[in-house]
């Protein structure tokens, strides 16, 4: 048992050292020194170990000649931040001597994050950085993400190749980068939900700053129960009599868009996928909404809430995109687990837009119960066939409710990135 534990170790580093210093090339020639040395055993009757002598002694002499050289050079390569689902992105690297020219037989390779590994490629994979003589040498790769997630990059690993290019030096190893994958989204040109305006306490100006100030339209006289804090003092004085400063209340539009994050803790191919476009279902409506003048905020049904806004100076659609970048799937009921905040938070809402994964009685008594509470309903069922019960039979006592096949979403999705 003990053997087996210490060689386990022993082949991932060795498939380890195979990925990042050979060249393809170098893997080449490896492969071939092993058939050259399997029909060239029996020296007697085959003179293939001539082959594998020279085969070998060319991969031998490239591990010592990269073994003794050190490289002092500088590295410079450029990850994004963001990214988005399914788009590539390219990564510049270039590489400058400390002064001296930079060499030209160097070789960057790009190691896969451990969670995810399949989720993030580069292409090439390593790449050769060129340059001409006495400038920095330079290349580029691209970055293609999978799926959404938070993803940690390993560092990548520059090398300097030995003159036949078959193995790469293990000389500067960069530190860790974090990445965000956005889930992918399509431009929404119209959608429309039932408006209507409600107050907010603070006004519009708290919504897009701290403090409490709302707007002052003028001044009255001091009447039993005015705040001490709101006399204008100026006034009182030249007028000899308590005067005290008069607001207006702010009534705005403000829309809450609920995700549906139920996800069996067993579940199928069709079922994730609907759960994926749920969530970019969502991404399309938060950006149609970050352009407009209302304020948007996003809140996850499940036993974490999470909550974001923008809108109207508020924050980004990047901030929103964070969230549902890394925003997984809730393995128990979500609505039937919600308790007071969420409420009290939809109370002061003027809008509600559902994404709903799946349609049955806990999911339209939720939607009931938003809907007692003054605040208008949108839903949007995503699902793949019939739902659990009949959603047809909804009424004007919820609010506007209609299903899409996550098949839709993908053709919306696809069209959007063909033009892009």
């Amino acid at each position: 048992m003990a053997g087996s534990r210490l060689k386990i170790p022993l082949v991932r580093r060795l498939v380890r050292q195979y990925r990042e210093q050979l060249t393809p090339r170098g893997q080449y020639l490896l492969w071939s020194v092993v058939v050259l040395g399997v029909l060239g055993v029996d020296t007697r009757r085959s003179f293939v170990f001539w082959l594998f002598a020279m085969a070998a002694g060319m991969f031998l002499a490239a591990a010592v000649f990269t073994a003794f050289r050190r490289l002092r050079v500088r590295l410079e390569c450029q990850f994004p931040e963001r990214a988005t689902a399914l788009r590539p992105v390219t990564v510049q690297a270039r590489v400058s001597g400390e002064g001296v020219p930079a060499p030209s037989d160097l070789q960057l390779f790009f190691r896969r994050p451990r969670q995810g590994t399949g989720d993030i490629s580069f292409h090439p994979n390593p790449v050769a950085l060129e340059g001409e003589r006495g400038a920095a040498a330079q290349g580029r790769v691209e970055l293609r993400p999978g799926r959404r997630g938070r993803y940690i990059l390993p560092g990548a690993i520059l090398g300097r190749t030995d003159p036949l290019r078959l193995i790469a030096s293990r000389s500067q190893v960069m530190p860790e980068h974090t990445l965000l994958v956005y889930p992918r989204f399509y431009s929404m040109h119209e959608f429309t939900v039932p408006l209507g305006r409600r107050y907010q306490p603070g006004g519009i100006p708290l919504s897009s700053s701290t403090g409490e100030a709302i707007e002052f339209v003028g001044t009255h006289e001091y009447r039993p129960g005015d705040p001490v804090k709101n006399i204008h003092w100026r006034s009182w004085a030249r007028r000899g009599e308590p005067v005290v400063k008069e607001y207006i209340e702010e009534y705005f539009c403000q829309i809450a868009i609920v995700v549906d994050t139920f996800l069996p803790a067993k579940f199928k191919a069709g079922q994730a996928a609907s759960f994926e476009a749920a969530i970019s279902v969502v991404a399309s409506i938060a950006d149609y909404f970050s352009r407009s003048e209302y304020i948007v905020n996003i809140l996850a049904a499940g036993p974490d809430l999470y909550e974001v806004s923008a809108g109207r100076s508020l924050a980004y659609l990047e901030n929103i995109l964070d969230v549902l970048a890394c925003l997984g799937p809730c393995h128990d009921a979500p609505f039937a687990g919600i308790g007071p905040h969420l409420f009290e938070k939809l109370s002061q809402i003027t809008t509600v837009v559902a994404v709903l994964q799946d349609w049955d009685a806990q999911r339209e008594e939720f939607l009931q119960r938003i809907r007692s509470l003054g605040t208008a309903v949108r839903a949007i069922i995503v699902h793949d066939g019939p739902t659990q019960t009949p959603w047809e039979h909804v009424g004007e006592e919820i609010g506007e409710v209609s299903l899409i096949s996550p098949a839709d979403v993908e053709r919306l999705l696809a069209a959007e990135y063909s033009h892009a």
